[in-house]
């Protein structure tokens, strides 16, 4: 019942030696594959690859996918070498437990192994593919191999043949495996030579930092197969019924390919360039005797008193280590009696991970980890030191509330669990290649691990704190600076001449639509509260805040303003990673006054809206809102890509009203006149502004879908898409990370588009086009919280408002159209989903981020207005 055309090829190769093959246990792969195997004689390529043909650009020996050295059990049934035996070598040591294996078209993108001798950079061609680095590490590549690739994967949407064509609305979607592909293109921009140094060294940081929640918030789930999300719909009767593309294994392989593909960037290119520019990261052993004897004065005084040593025995238990913690184990002897202990120190988070070696200035520095390594005997007197090394691990860091519905207090609730997650299972202990085993069995006993997760590296741990580099004063190495800029209307407002009351008069004159960060959100949307504080017309203030800054200024002026009117704040609790810092700023919005609210049970509030109530000049009250796609955070507003609005739409204040009442008190309301919320009916009414274009489209004419946003899953919007698609609506989607349509399906999906924007600024906006959205027939344009993800439309509040004036309408579209026309940025998905970087010229081009700045900057010339009256 499958495609068996792409299999015998494949088959072919193998068996004359052309290629190596892809390699999968028998015991995941589908009872209808038994055909395919029989069909093409697969015991003979496996007979045939046993008795050695390794592939061509591989010697024998080489290591083509990492693997830890403790590897055992199921994570070591892939091959881990290319191998070529000897005659008299035992075949049965290639494939561990004496596993039966058989050659299948791989669902990943394997890597090919990389040649260590040097190569000279190459121009970018016109169309990278990537499968990984499977080319030298500063050769451009990109995200697909090339149709003729030996490792390209089975395409299911490539064939001719329509009896062989699967209807993609049935091809299971992995989320795990098209998660990690996102986080590939992410590391593709940390080769890209198009980006400065320092830029591209936050790229793999950005990466490694993706990793590490990947872990916390889905490893324990795949480990318990809750989480392989393999949505099929209604498989075909002529294509993969039964096939399990994805399993666990698949899953952790990827991941392992991915970390070991991030320390090959970090330490084939990176660092040698960082080097060339002066900045070193140095290990112990390089220092001369006096830049040791200085560095360990610096330990002694700096260092030292924050040591605490906790032993391993009968008196002392194995401590409870902090989530992505650095750590060190030691294992030492005493001099006198001889007995050997474990001792774990905790690497001290206070103090700055790369520290200057101050001799050679301060671009030469040494890993703390290091210097902490080099002076042990300073912290163990009189003591062997046996073996010593870093460590570090990842807890299940993601927050499940158990009995929120029964709670009387879900800020205690909130408490309780954050408590708990101190004490949640490890699920990922890394630590260099050269630890000894007597250390790492430890660990692995103590933490309750398996071998299979081990991830040994060679490289310091947690990249992600590389971050601290990107700030190394270095303008050469680095993006040019962008400031955001200020709007005329803004300028004028913050004179010393202007009151607080201007603002709300020229909001009357029209709605203000801004672009963060190429417009500033201090200067905006931060004034717009800071206005409402100050005038005192304004009768109360409306927010709900999901993330917020640290040092939020937001919070300060709320908690100022609570003085004097009523403020109603809803905090989102259950923020992934910002529970402690919400929980916190609740209670400090308590104690200052203002009405503090949780939300609603059982659902995240990713809702971004705020209103202020004030009093006209004829005694009626008015209500001025701003709804955005980003949040109340003025830190990331310098770097996410976000579209809001200020308006006071009279029936827009009504539905604010209503959905605040719903939010904070015991409303039912189920609908609302102009804003469209989740989970009430968002997900209906974009299937139905789907619809509304599938049957212009049927009836002859011009129906257009245009949206942006941050991830697309959900099933029924997705099939509705495919509908409107076939029914000939053009439809053009710009989704930053994963995406269950497959585009340019003939008869299917070859009206649909598909890229992914990656670049200086995080793409965050969620914008949705429809060319006959409106009731009169004309075009419809929307801004919201939501993606069109499944957990969004159904599991958080969210809203969408229609943006209604012609010239906003027409500056969304054009916002849409500069992304589908970038040249620089954009990832074009393909067919089977796999993804190719559009690149046009050897020369860079203006991307879409570049051509806002240049726009942003002939439209609003100021950077910032100092203003003395508040």
């Amino acid at each position: 019942e499958m495609d068996l055309s792409s299999i015998e090829q494949d088959a072919e190769q193998i068996m004359s030696g052309a290629r190596s093959p892809i390699i999968l246990p028998t015991d995941p792969i589908a009872r209808n594959l038994e055909t395919v195997i029989d069909h093409l004689n697969i015991g003979e390529m496996k007979k045939k690859f046993i008795t050695g043909s390794p592939p061509a650009a591989s010697p024998p020996g080489e290591v083509y996918e990492t693997r830890s050295s403790h590897s055992s059990g199921r994570s070591s049934r892939a091959m881990s070498r290319c191998m070529s035996p000897t005659p008299d070598e035992d075949k049965s040591s290639i494939f561990p437990d004496g596993i039966e294996y058989i050659v299948v078209p791989s669902a990943i993108y394997p890597l090919q192994p990389i040649s260590t001798a040097p190569t000279p950079s190459a121009s970018p061609s016109p169309h990278h593919t990537y499968r990984g680095f499977s080319s030298p590490i500063n050769t451009p590549f990109s995200a697909t191999p090339p149709s003729d690739s030996p490792f390209a994967p089975l395409s299911l949407a490539s064939s001719s043949s329509s009896e062989q064509l699967a209807d993609p609305r049935d091809i299971p979607f992995t989320m795990e495996v098209t998660e990690l592909v996102y986080f590939y293109r992410i590391l593709y921009e940390a080769t890209n030579p198009r980006v400065p140094l320092l830029e591209r060294l936050r790229f793999l940081a950005i990466t490694s930092q993706n990793i590490d929640m990947f872990f916390c918030k889905r490893a324990l789930k795949l480990h318990l197969g809750h989480g392989l999300h393999s949505h099929r719909g209604d498989l075909p009767r002529n294509a993969i019924k039964g096939l399990k593309i994805m399993d666990y294994d698949k899953v952790s392989e990827t991941l392992r390919m991915l970390v070991r593909d991030t320390y090959d960037l970090l330490n084939r290119n990176l660092l040698p360039l960082m080097a060339k520019n002066g900045i070193r990261l140095m290990k112990w052993q390089e220092l001369s005797s006096e830049e040791q004897s200085t560095m360990r004065e610096w330990f002694v005084q700096r260092v030292f008193p924050l040591m605490t040593p906790l032993v391993v025995d009968a008196g002392h238990p194995f401590p409870v280590l902090s989530n992505l913690s650095l750590n060190i184990a030691a294992l030492l002897e005493h001099e006198k009696k001889g007995e050997t202990r474990f001792v774990r120190i905790k690497v001290p988070a206070r103090i700055a991970r790369w520290v200057p070696v101050q001799q050679r200035g301060p671009l030469q520095m040494i890993p703390i980890e290091e210097l902490i390594l080099g002076n042990l005997d300073i912290i163990f007197p009189n003591t062997k030191i046996i073996a010593a090394d870093v460590f570090r691990i990842t807890k299940h860091y993601d927050l499940k509330l158990e009995g929120e519905y029964e709670a009387n207090n879900l800020l205690e609730l909130i408490k309780s669990e954050l408590h708990k997650r101190k004490f949640a299972p490890a699920v990922r202990l890394e630590c260099a290649r050269t630890m000894p085993r007597s250390l790492s069995d430890v660990l692995i006993s103590q933490l309750r691990l398996h071998d299979s997760d081990v991830y040994m590296t060679d490289g310091p741990l947690g990249l992600a704190d590389l971050f601290q580099l990107c700030k190394l004063n270095l303008p050469a190495l680095k993006y040019e600076p962008w400031l955001p800029r200020t709007p005329d209307l803004f300028v004028d407002l913050r004179s010393k001449y202007a009151s607080p009351g201007d603002l709300f008069k020229a909001i009357k004159k029209g709605d203000l639509l801004l672009q963060h960060p190429y417009v500033s959100f201090t200067t905006t949307v931060q004034f717009f509260i800071e206005c409402a504080m100050h005038d005192p017309k304004v009768q109360a203030i409306k927010i709900s805040i999901y993330r917020t800054s640290s040092s939020s200024p937001l919070i300060k002026a709320l908690c100022e303003a609570a003085q004097n009117k009523e403020v109603s704040v809803l905090v989102d609790l259950k923020a992934s990673g910002d529970e402690e810092q919400n929980a916190k700023y609740a209670r400090m919005l308590e104690q200052a006054g203002c009405h503090v609210s949780y939300g609603l049970v059982g659902l995240k509030s990713h809702a971004k809206i705020a209103m202020v109530v004030r009093e006209e000049e004829d005694g009626v009250l008015r209500e001025y809102v701003h709804l955005s796609t980003g949040n109340y955070n003025a830190s990331t507003s310098d770097v996410y890509v976000d579209v809001g609005i200020i308006t006071c739409d009279a029936v827009l204040g009504r539905d604010l009203c209503d959905l605040f009442n719903y939010l904070t008190g015991y409303s039912r309301i189920s609908s609302f006149r102009k804003l469209v919320s989740a989970p009430m009916n968002m997900r209906q009414s974009f299937i139905d502004l789907i619809n509304r274009e599938a049957e212009e489209a049927k009836q002859g004419r011009p129906a257009t879908i245009m949206a942006v946003m941050n991830g697309l899953d959900e099933k029924r919007i997705v099939r509705a898409l495919y509908d409107a698609g076939a029914a000939g609506v053009v439809i053009k989607l710009v989704v930053r990370g994963r995406c269950r349509v497959l585009p340019g399906i003939p008869g299917i999906s070859d009206n649909i588009q598909v890229i992914s924007i990656l670049g200086r600024f995080l793409e965050h906006s969620r914008i949705f086009y429809f060319g006959n959205g409106a009731k009169n027939g004309g075009p419809k344009a929307f801004i919201g919280s939501a993606d069109w993800q499944h957990r969004n439309l159904k599991r958080r509040v969210e809203v969408l408002v229609p943006v209604e004036d012609p010239a906003n309408v027409e500056k969304l579209r054009n916002i849409i159209n500069t992304y589908l026309e970038d040249k620089e940025q954009a990832w074009e998905m393909l067919p089977d989903g796999r993804y190719r970087k559009r690149v046009v010229s050897e020369h860079p081009q203006r991307s879409a981020q570049q051509q806002f700045m240049i726009r942003t900057l002939k439209e609003h010339p100021v950077v910032w207005v100092d203003t003395t009256k508040r």
